[in-house]
This record gives C-alpha cells, structure tokens and sequence, in this order.
C-alpha cells in the first residue's frame, strides 16, 4: 500500500509539474580570474538569455570550456521543457532533444560520447536518460527500474550519486551503478545540488531545518561523509572550481571558500547592479575561466 501511495504521490507531483508554467530565470556569464589574495574575480558579464525574455532558462552545464547545455521552456509553453546548447564562441543556440515528453538536468557523462538527463515520461515516471550528444538515436534509460530521480551526478563511468525524490518530502541521497545493483541510500533530507571533487568524492547540501544547512562530503570508496562548512541561510546551490574553491549565491551575494584556508564564507562580488536579487544554481567551465550563474 505504501508503495501504490508512493507512485500516486509521484504521478501526481510529476503531472502537476510538468503542465505548469515555470518560474522565470535568466543566466549570466562571467568570466573568472584568481587574484593574489587567493580571492576569485568574476568579470565580463554577458547576458545569455535573450532568446527567451520571459521564460525558463536554467540546469546550466559546461559540456566544453565554451559550450552549455540547459533546461529551456519557452514561452507560452506552459507544458514542455527541453535541452537547449549554447556556444559561447560561436554565439549559436541549438536546440537538442524535441520530444513529447520534459527534460531535465543535461549533464555531460563520462564516455564524452552522451549526455544524461533526467526525463518526465507520460506515466509521470521519473527516470534518468542517456542521450548521444551527435543525436544519432533517441537514447536509452540507465536505471530502468528506478522511477523517481530528481537530480544527478556522474562519479565514475559506472557509478552516479542520485537525490531521489520521496514522498514524505525527505529527499534522500544515493549511490547507485549500472551493473544492475540496489541503489544504497546514504543521507536523507539533502538539497539538490550534487558535485564531484577532484578526487573521486561527493560533495553534496545536509538539511537540519528550514534554513540551516551544511555542506558535507561523501566518499564512496568508505562509505562515510565528512561535514565541512555550515552554507549560508536558505542556501542549496553550490559551485566547486578545480582549485577546490567552493562558491555559493547569497542574495544577490557571490560568496566563496576555501577549504583550509578560510574558516568561513567570504563575498566576492555583488551582482545587484546588474539587476540580480537572488542567485541560484552556478556552473562552472572544466578551466575553471569561466562561470554562468542563474539569477532571479
């Protein structure tokens, strides 16, 4: 019974999502550089998402140091989304999948050969997609089984980490492999954000309440998660440069830290003269040069 519960619920959150109009984001690009105080410098700022004024533009991705994938649903549409990439050379939008059914969450998978999404099917089933970046066939599910993958992140080749929507809102983090294993849970009431450090681990949002949270790390060799640093109030989005700084959006706000080396977050730039009042999601490019922001 609880299980029928579970997948009703899931249906319903999934229809009810998928035929809504959604919030309206826009992305800005920014360059980045590394002063001598260690501090990170965003500059250069472009306005990416003038092709979509009014609508939703955000699951920014760096496929390249150039190129970005992201999640569109293009005004009126008050039922689709899809994959969209922006060349940031070129200065072309291309639109990647045209289904009937809503994509989410483009990221790139470790063969560089496809790209995996987490898809909204017609049962209100939410399964997570490979798609080939050269769109030579329409893709296959990963986790054919598992039905309710809110976000993503690729580990290995063969192991992702997977927040895991639920019904009683304790949205739970785990680890799973394409050989056809169990997902093993390791961490309930996580935030959505989801990255990979440089050595092989997870760094992932702990919620302890409405607004308090930390971010913690999880290596999946020991099974075992480190807490690293409380975010700042109501805060689940978060970046990770190569050098291993992190960056989070407080308000208009771009903080950063940096692990042994500061105790807490310091800002680095504001970004309300550009019109933000709020940042969420950031992405940052593979060199590290540059950085899109999604803002409110």
């Amino acid at each position: 019974m609880r299980k029928l519960l579970f997948w009703l619920l899931s249906l319903s959150w999934a229809v009810w999502a998928s035929a809504q109009k959604l919030p309206h984001h826009d992305l800005l690009l920014f360059s980045l550089n590394q002063r001598p105080d260690s501090l990170w410098h965003p500059f250069a700022p472009r306005f990416l998402t003038a092709f979509n004024p009014a609508g939703y533009n955000n699951q920014p991705h760096f496929f390249s140091p150039y190129e970005v994938y992201l999640t569109v649903q293009l005004q009126p549409d008050t039922v689709q989304t899809d994959i969209y990439t922006l060349d940031l050379l070129l200065n072309t939008l291309t639109r990647v999948t045209a289904t009937a059914t809503p994509e989410y969450s483009p990221t790139r998978m470790p063969d560089g050969r496809h790209f995996s999404v987490v898809r909204v099917e017609a049962d209100g089933s939410q399964r997570l997609w490979a798609l080939p970046i050269d769109r030579s066939h329409g893709g296959y599910p990963l986790l054919p089984h598992l039905l309710n993958v809110g976000y993503h992140c690729w580990l290995r080749d063969t192991l992702l980490a997977l927040f895991l929507v639920n019904e009683d809102n304790q949205h739970a983090l785990a680890i799973a492999g394409l050989s056809g294993q169990l997902p093993r849970r390791v961490a309930t009431t996580v935030g959505r954000c989801l990255q990979k450090t440089g050595d092989g681990r997870l760094s992932f949002v702990q919620k302890i309440n409405g607004s308090t949270s930390y971010l913690k790390r999880y290596d999946p060799v020991r099974n075992t998660a480190e807490t690293l640093v409380q975010l700042p109030p109501d805060t689940e989005d978060f970046a990770l440069l190569p050098d291993g700084t992190y960056l989070v959006g407080d308000g208009s706000r771009l903080l950063q830290w940096q692990p042994r080396r500061q105790n807490t977050w310091v800002e680095i730039a504001n970004l309300a003269p550009y019109g933000v009042k709020k940042i969420s999601r950031i992405a940052i490019s593979p060199d590290g040069r540059h950085m899109v922001v999604v803002v409110q």
